[in-house]
């Protein structure tokens, strides 16, 4: 089968679309910036780094999943966040086409303000009001210089369990479990995406080798207080811990950058299922969480 190389092969998505395309076969190589980790370390800032491990593992597709992901982070320190996720970038783009791979690059629905009615589609033109945004857009234009590249958007993803980190599901029920008090705003419009769907769907563009822009996300919107709510009547946990705050204005953080899968459902792909969906089919996983 093909051979594929991930970078953040550590992270949440990275981990996740691995699984799945060495489930369908791929020699997949993961690499890291982590020593600790197994898989081959790679530096994406690093031209010396890049260079090395493409040329030697001579990867056929590269999936690009490393970056600096942390608002806030990529807020205070826009330098480090424009090396990551730009430079970085370039540099993957760059060896890539250099060892005749195709690019599959991660992006983000923060390439929007989501100042509007969100309901982005594929065409719509960028306008990122925040640090994070604007690097992740710099880098999509820098990894679309690369031949027969696909840029992937995603929304805001969340695992069932605890690793590689806890998201959203995990913290909620980890706090109603323990008696804690959860706070969660309402006015934030997001997607919530179960990253093993994500994963799928990334599985299913690379078998079809599709290229340009592809939204991935599922129709379904909640705000946190509401999916907040939704976690803790799946599990049968009492909402009353679940109260409400202010959303977190700083930086720029859009109200509703949401995103049509037009493309995902032309090339005849299921998006990802709903939180609400989601919740119903894996009420053991969650229940788990309760700790």
């Amino acid at each position: 089968m093909t051979r594929v190389l991930i970078t953040g092969a550590t992270g949440l998505l990275g981990a996740a679309v691995r699984q799945r395309l060495e489930a369908a076969g791929h020699t997949v190589t993961p690499c890291h910036h982590n020593k600790n980790s197994t898989g081959e370390r790679l530096d994406i800032t690093s031209a010396e780094s890049v260079s090395e491990v493409f040329g030697r593992t001579e990867p056929e597709i590269v999936v690009h999943c490393a970056a600096i992901p942390d608002v806030a982070q990529c807020e205070k320190d826009p330098e480090r966040a424009r090396l990551v996720n730009v430079t970085g970038t370039e540099l993957v783009a760059q060896h890539a086409t250099r060892v005749g791979a195709r690019l599959v690059h991660v992006s983000t629905d923060w390439v929007f303000a989501g100042d509007g009615e969100g309901d982005y589609r594929e065409t719509d033109t960028p306008t990122p009001a925040q640090e994070y945004g604007r690097s992740k857009l710099a880098a999509e234009q820098t990894a679309a210089e690369a031949p027969s590249t696909l840029i992937v958007r995603v929304p805001l993803l969340y695992g069932l369990g605890t690793q590689p980190r806890p998201t959203w599901p995990a913290q909620v029920l980890g706090k109603l479990g323990r008696g804690e008090e959860v706070r969660a705003d309402d006015e934030e419009i997001r997607q919530p995406a179960l990253v093993d769907d994500v994963a799928r769907c990334f599985a299913e563009l690379v078998s079809l080798h599709t290229n340009g822009i592809v939204h991935i996300a599922p129709a379904e919107t909640h705000t946190k207080l509401a999916w907040s709510r939704l976690l803790a009547e799946a599990v049968g946990a009492a909402p009353d811990l679940i109260r409400l705050t202010s959303r977190p204005e700083w930086p720029n953080r859009p109200l509703r950058a949401t995103l049509r899968a037009d493309r995902l459902a032309e090339l005849g792909v299921t998006p990802p299922r709903g939180a609400a969906e989601v919740a119903t089919a894996h009420r053991k996983e969650l229940a788990d969480l309760l700790t």
